[in-house]
Formats: C-alpha cells, sequence, structure tokens
C-alpha cells in the first residue's frame, strides 16, 4: 500500500524509537542477566511501542509504590513495563484490585530484554536532528551515514529516502489517565485554507506533504471515540519554537508530536457513528467491534463511571424486527436462532441499545453501571430523504458518572 521507501523508513524508525533514549535514561537495563536468561515471571502493566512511553508509565506506577522496571520483548520490538514479583499471580490480582486504571495487567512467563542471539540489525541515533536540505534539487536525495544526518541500518545496503516537499511525522497519542499508548486516527488539516489534507493513524509514521500555504503550517486533530479531540499546530519546516517544545521534539528527520489524550466528562454524550446495525435487526454487524472495545476501555478504566445507552433510528415506521433473547450470544451475525417479531421504530432502538448493553455485560462489566433508552426517530439529526439521513441510525453513550 505504501511505496517502498516509506515502508522502510517506518520500520527504521520503529527501531529509531526503541533505541533513542538509550544511554540518556538511566537505571533501566536492556541487557539480561543470567537469571532472565532462563525465563521469570513479570506482571506486566503496559506494552508500548515508543520507549519514551514506556519509561513514564514506569516512573508513574513507581509514584503508586509498583516496583516498575521496563524491558525490550526480545522478538516484538514492544517494551513491556512490569513489576518482578516472588507470586505473579498474586501481585496481579493486587493492582488489578486497588489500581482500575492498570484494568489489563497481565501475567508473561519468558524473557525480556535485548536478545543478542536474535538477529537483529545494529542501529545508531545521529548526532544531529536537523532535517536535511531537499530544496536545492528537485530529485529526491538519499540520506547520508548516521553521523550526518540520520540513523542508518548498518547491516544494509539501503540508505533511507527524503521527498521534497515531504515530512514525517509520529503522531504519539497517550491516555493522559494511565500512560497507555492510543490507537486511532488524526485528522491533517490545512489552517490557511480550512481544507483536510488526510486522515491519519497515531502511532505510525505519516508522510505529510507541504501544504505550499505560504507558512508550511499544518493542524493536528485527533478523532478517536471516547477521549476529547486534542489539536497541535505545527510548522513543518521548524517545528520545535517556545510554544511546541513541551510537545513536539525530534528523531533524525521525524516529528515526534505527542498528544495528551483526556476522557469525557459526565454529561457528554459521545456518538457511536461506527456501530452498525443489519437492516431490521438489532443485531450489529462485524466491523462494530473496535468501537464496542474503544467504549470497553473506557468503561474498565473507570468502575466509576456509569453510562446511558441511546438508541435511535431514521425515522418512525413500524416494521420486522430480529432481536437477541436473553441467552442469545450472537451480537455480530443473523442466524435461524434470533427472535423475529414486528414493532415501532422505538422498539427497534431499545433493542439495539439492549444488544450493545448485553454484549458489554458479557465483558465483565457490571449490568447497573449501565441504563439503556429507545428513542427511535424522535431525534433525528437530519429529515429522513436527506442524503446525510444514514446518520440518524445512531447509537449515543450519555454518561451519568465519571466518579
Amino acid at each position: 500500500m505504501k511505496p517502498q521507501p516509506t515502508i522502510q523508513r517506518s520500520r527504521l524508525l520503529s527501531i529509531t524509537l526503541i533505541l533513542f533514549f538509550a544511554g540518556v535514561f538511566t537505571g533501566y537495563s536492556q541487557t539480561p542477566s543470567n537469571s532472565e536468561k532462563e525465563g521469570k515471571s513479570y506482571v506486566v502493566i503496559g506494552a508500548f511501542a515508543f520507549e519514551k512511553n514506556a519509561i513514564k508509565l514506569a516512573n508513574y506506577a513507581k509514584t503508586l509504590n509498583i516496583k516498575a522496571d521496563y524491558q525490550l520483548h526480545p522478538t516484538k520490538d514492544i517494551f513491556y513495563v512490569y513489576e518482578i514479583a516472588e507470586n505473579a499471580t498474586a501481585e496481579r490480582d493486587r493492582i488489578l484490585a486497588n489500581f482500575p486504571q492498570f484494568y489489563d495487567v497481565w501475567v508473561y512467563r519468558g524473557i525480556l530484554g535485548r536478545n543478542q542471539d536474535i538477529n537483529k540489525p545494529n542501529v545508531k541515533i545521529s548526532e544531529g536532528n536537523k532535517l536535511p536540505d531537499v530544496n536545492k534539487s528537485n530529485q529526491v536525495k538519499k540520506s547520508k551515514k548516521t553521523a550526518e544526518n540520520t540513523l542508518v541500518n548498518e547491516d544494509a545496503e539501503s540508505r533511507l529516502e527524503k521527498k521534497e516537499n515531504v515530512y514525517y511525522l509520529y503522531l504519539n497519542t497517550v491516555n493522559a489517565k494511565n500512560l497507555k499508548e492510543v490507537k486511532g486516527k488524526v485528522n491533517i488539516i490545512d489552517p490557511v485554507r480550512a481544507k483536510q489534507l488526510q486522515v491519519a493513524k497515531s502511532l505510525e509514521l505519516v508522510e505529510v506533504k507541504d501544504p505550499n500555504n505560504g507558512s508550511s503550517q499544518i493542524k493536528l486533530a485527533t478523532d478517536m471515540f471516547g477521549f476529547r479531540e486534542v489539536q497541535q499546530n505545527v510548522n513543518l519546516k521548524d517545528p520545535i519554537n517556545d510554544s511546541t517544545k513541551s510537545v513536539i521534539h525530534m528523531i533524525g528527520d521525524s516529528i515526534i508530536v505527542d498528544f495528551a489524550m483526556q476522557r469525557f466528562k459526565k454529561g457528554d454524550v459521545l456518538v457511536m457513528y461506527n456501530v452498525y446495525f443489519f437492516i431490521d435487526a438489532a443485531i450489529m454487524k462485524p466491523e462494530s467491534i473496535y468501537e464496542l472495545n474503544s467504549l470497553l476501555d473506557m468503561l474498565k478504566e473507570n468502575n466509576k463511571l456509569f453510562v446511558r445507552i441511546h438508541g435511535h433510528t431514521n425515522g418512525n415506521s413500524s416494521g420486522k424486527i430480529i432481536h437477541l433473547d436473553p441467552e442469545d450470544k450472537n451480537f455480530f451475525s443473523l442466524n435461524a436462532e434470533h427472535k423475529e417479531g414486528r414493532g415501532s421504530a422505538k422498539k427497534l432502538s431499545l433493542y439495539r441499545a439492549y444488544t450493545i448493553q448485553r454484549w458489554l455485560i458479557e465483558q465483565g462489566i457490571s449490568e447497573d453501571r449501565m441504563e439503556i433508552k429507545g428513542w427511535g426517530g424522535k431525534k433525528m439529526i437530519y429529515d429522513k430523504n436527506d442524503p446525510q439521513a444514514f446518520k440518524n441510525v445512531r447509537v449515543e453513550i450519555e454518561i451519568l458518572e465519571d466518579n
């Protein structure tokens, strides 16, 4: 899907992110001891692609009297933040019981730390973080050796290529409460023309073209279910200044932009536009699972969060309704076991809210933390004949309590 230089650059930046802070932060060993080579039991409280994020979580955990450290998984290029305990299962249960923000703690038994027996490239970080000058020629320039401008895979013949008027951004979206990395979409906007340029994925290297708007300014705006929008303004040619240095830094010729993602609060209403239902049915389509998992994470992260699930339809017509019965767990596929009847649009919307509630209960969320309500077509956003009328068919999550 991406041109080869981008794929290569993404792979090498991933390695850069892993090694960037080595030697800068002390107290964390990346070489396994003899006992680690035999395998240990680790209580893992987080896993990260970006080493800086792992360091932040380890330091935060220590303020909670969790003796946290971090190590690189020897085969996954992922940093595990962990605690070692004589009884790892009991310690996992203690953390889960006392720190709900670490709701997905697990026990890992094996080896952590850089494994020298695995054939990994030897990568170094350049002394400078200056973007290469690509304006002196119309030809794409190849980057030079590490000492000159960026990291190089020393056991590879290939070189990174810098495209003219193209910049490389890593959108580092992190949950401000538990410091977990959050994957999602970020809108890249030309603020001068008020025009969206592209939609990018966070926690990945992204190619961004200079918008040629006279200032090389772009605006980045997160779009992630369960989190408030965060905006950052970036001057592609001069990204770091007094107003941006707290959220932007450089690795080689790549611009790293930090986003501290904040959850919604009591009184807020979130629209689940990416939860889809089959026609005349309270059965969800499989592609709904991504946004459902985002809602689940939000509820697991804060066990004092109470919500009301609102169902809406496009219009108020009565008709056939296919729905779950209390024992039915086929949330994502139509089959003969589903109940079929007739009813109003309000009843259909209530069944749809009920389906989401039942799915959340199956994932371990207490029923008493959720209310459901069906509106039918009483609160449509668009006229039912409008081209955007499909957005009337939606589920909304109202936050009733958050502490």
